[in-house]
Formats: structure tokens, C-alpha cells, sequence
């Protein structure tokens, strides 16, 4: 349930900052239709930008999960070794968990900015 509510916090943030964007170009936007610009090369920008977000918000997880994993398997593997209880090795598991947190904050970025370009930007 955490999980869920953070998700649609982040979705939340990474929308109204697409919002707010949108309404400090408001004029580029006017311009950019009386040119005779398309709607998605118009909404293109908002798009990547909110995908940048995304990516670049999950930089910070991924940058503690290869802190604190390292940290973790070199302070309790000696002290479990031999018991039930193994740790998975550091290469594959941290990597695999670094590019679906990477590909879960892009897909949250697009999402927000989709839900903004959306409501927010009538072109």
C-alpha cells in the first residue's frame, strides 16, 4: 500500500511541475500554433521532460540501493556465513534492481507528464 501511495505521490510531483511549465510557456505555445506548429510537436517537450524526471528521480534510490547493498553484503555475509541464511551476489541482483527502479521512474515520468499534457495543455 506504501508502495502505491509513493507511486502516485511521484506521478503527483512530476505533474504539476509538467503543469507549471506549461503555464510559464504559455506564450512560446501561442506562438508556436500561429507558426502552425503540430499538437505533438508542441507537446513533445513536456513529454521528455517529465521522462527526464522521471529517470533522473530514480537516480537517487538507485544510487543508495548500490550504496547500502555493498555495505550490506560486506558487513553480514562473514557474519551468516555458514548458517541457512545466504546473501545474493552483488553483480546480477543489483544491476537487474537498478534498471527496473530506472524503468519504473521513466514510466512514472511519462505518466505524469502525459496526465498533464493531457488536462493542461489544450492545443
Amino acid at each position: 500500500m506504501l508502495i502505491i501511495g509513493l507511486l502516485f505521490t511521484a506521478m503527483f510531483l512530476i505533474s504539476n511541475t509538467i503543469k507549471i511549465t506549461i503555464f510559464a510557456r504559455r506564450k512560446e505555445i501561442e506562438i508556436m500554433k500561429l507558426v502552425g506548429a503540430t499538437n505533438w510537436f508542441i507537446r513533445w517537450p513536456f513529454f521528455i521532460e517529465g521522462l527526464l524526471l522521471g529517470v533522473f528521480g530514480s537516480i537517487i534510490p538507485i544510487a543508495l540501493l548500490l550504496g547500502t547493498y555493498q555495505y550490506a553484503v560486506g558487513w553480514v555475509a562473514p557474519r551468516v556465513q555458514g548458517s541457512f541464511i545466504s546473501m545474493l551476489p552483488y553483480n546480477p541482483f543489483v544491476y537487474q534492481v537498478s534498471l527496473i527502479l530506472l524503468v519504473i521512474g521513466a514510466i512514472i515520468g511519462v505518466w505524469g507528464s502525459l496526465t498533464s499534457i493531457r488536462k493542461f495543455l489544450k492545443v
